[in-house]
């Protein structure tokens, strides 16, 4: 790693007993020689049972525990202090966090893109553990901690898969692609073995999509500026992508996750859709706001918002049916008019 480069950081989430340590300790067995790993394990009970079987896994790791208190509260110092710590310490090639699997993990993506902590470590992939079987049971799949793990996720990984009938295993995964927003990537797992390139995946390039030039360009949204990847271009925030088929039309708009939106104005931008885009039928987004991040829906002429666990950008789509074309122009003026940072090159 290059002295005072960032470090890379992973989230390994799931809900208690889906396999993250099992996890954790395949992807420290097979870590590139030579590199020097951290990992923060985040343990509910007062005894470090996670941290002491990852202590195991070789010389070249640094174990840091921290039990009996969840770290997912950003009000929280214990991890704050771990992260300074470490990054003052000797600097890992790679830091991968183990939460409580009763935490909400979104506290800790917001913490991380702390200004402060945001010069010293790098947010990649979240991944996140899931059995199959836990479909089938409303324990879990009512449970707004096993949801959020869920919606943070960019890597879904079905674990104990060889544990789940064909019929739990087809259900995941319908389950998994109808998510919105979509995953970087699913796939299926057994005792926690995925292939470690996952752990990057986010800052792959094909990750972004390609710049639509129809209509009135997104650059008019914000200046040119370079996104973190494996081979930096140039390109326009926001990407804008669009699509026409079986007689409907859809756009939608992903800005950075440093965009931040006025709740107020993209509330309204959706109590208001119908009017901008008549013939709509659908619309989703997901906001960082001033207040929080939401996700926002219109369906059927109503449209509501909700709290969201989703971190990796924010993002808007709308799906308008008929001849006449949509005024997409006019809904981007209103993403813009909503921006109230995150704007600006870097």
């Amino acid at each position: 790693m290059t002295p005072n480069a960032p470090i890379p950081v992973n989230l390994v989430t799931g809900f208690l007993g889906v396999g993250k340590t099992t996890a954790l300790t395949r992807l420290l067995a097979d870590k590139p020689a030579g590199e020097y790993w951290a990992v923060i394990v985040n343990e509910f009970g007062e005894v470090g049972i996670d941290g002491a079987t990852l202590s195991s896994s070789g010389d070249e790791l640094n174990v840091a525990e921290v039990p009996g208190g969840c770290i997912c509260c950003t009000t929280s110092p214990m991890l704050r202090t771990t992260l300074t710590r470490l990054a003052r310490g000797r600097r890992p090639d790679r830091l991968l966090i183990e939460p409580s699997g009763l935490g909400h993990p979104a506290g800790i993506i917001d913490l991380l893109r702390d200004p402060f902590l945001a010069k010293a470590y790098q947010v990649r992939a979240v991944v996140t553990l899931v059995d199959p079987r836990h479909l089938d049971d409303a324990r879990y799949t009512t449970h707004e901690t096993w949801r959020d793990q869920i919606e943070l996720a960019d890597v879904l990984v079905l674990n104990k898969t060889d544990l789940a009938d064909v019929d739990q295993l087809a259900r995941a995964t319908r389950f998994a692609a109808a998510l919105y927003p979509p995953k970087l990537a699913v796939v299926e797992a057994r005792q926690g073995a995925f292939d470690p390139d996952l752990l990057d995946l986010a800052l792959q390039a094909d990750r972004w999509p390609v710049q639509e030039q129809a209509g009135t360009p997104a650059h008019a949204l914000a200046p040119r500026r370079t996104p973190v990847s494996v081979n930096p271009a140039p390109m326009f925030w926001p990407s804008r992508n669009m699509q026409n088929s079986l007689g409907a039309e859809s756009c939608g708009w992903v800005f950075p996750a440093e965009t931040q939106f006025d709740s107020a104005l993209v509330a309204e931008l959706f109590e208001e859709a119908a009017l901008l885009l008549p013939g709509l039928t659908r619309a989703k987004g997901v906001f960082s706001t001033e207040r929080d991040w939401y996700r926002l829906d219109w369906v059927d002429g109503m449209s509501g918002a909700a709290v969201s666990a989703y971190r990796r950008d924010s993002r808007v789509e709308f799906i308008v049916a008929g001849d006449a074309p949509p005024d997409w122009a006019a809904v981007e003026a209103r993403l813009a008019a909503a921006m109230i940072s995150g704007a600006e090159s870097r």
